[in-house]
């Protein structure tokens, strides 16, 4: 005797065309933000993606400002976010590790939140310091 077994199917969204070539900002890819859906069609995970200027995509959890980083001991790259509606930009961007060359200093929080930043999204899939490095400096809108 044999059971069929039914598994529940997700269908995942079709993704939106997007133009291939993104605007250049002096000679270089901006960097935009990105939203992400889960397979079931809803927003329920509070992660998005950023891509950098090199085209690099990289996947951040987000959480608010208002709320200080609580996990200084990891290694991280943390990005300050200001919003516009539902139009994001980046404010700030660092290595969350206290031996990085920045060091973890929470008196960044305050000046991102004086620069207008509301949003703090954090990448935790970079692992090295170097990796981390290159993150930052890939998503710094400003060089």
């Amino acid at each position: 005797m044999s059971a069929v077994v039914q598994f529940p199917m997700h269908m995942a969204r079709r993704p939106v065309a997007r133009p291939l070539a993104r605007p250049l900002v002096a000679g270089r890819r901006a960097v935009q933000d990105e939203a992400l859906h889960v397979a079931s069609g809803g927003d329920l995970l509070p992660l998005r993606a950023w891509r950098g200027r090199s085209g690099r995509r990289y996947v951040v959890s987000v959480y608010p400002m208002t709320a200080m980083w609580q996990e200084a001991h990891l290694d991280a790259v943390l990005i300050a976010v200001a919003r516009d509606g539902e139009a994001r930009r980046i404010v700030g961007v660092r290595d969350s590790s206290p031996l990085s060359p920045e060091g973890f200093d929470g008196a960044w929080f305050g000046q991102m939140r004086a620069c207008g930043a509301v949003e703090l999204h954090v990448h935790l899939l970079a692992i090295s310091a170097e990796e981390r490095a290159a993150v930052a400096r890939d998503l710094r809108p400003f060089q």
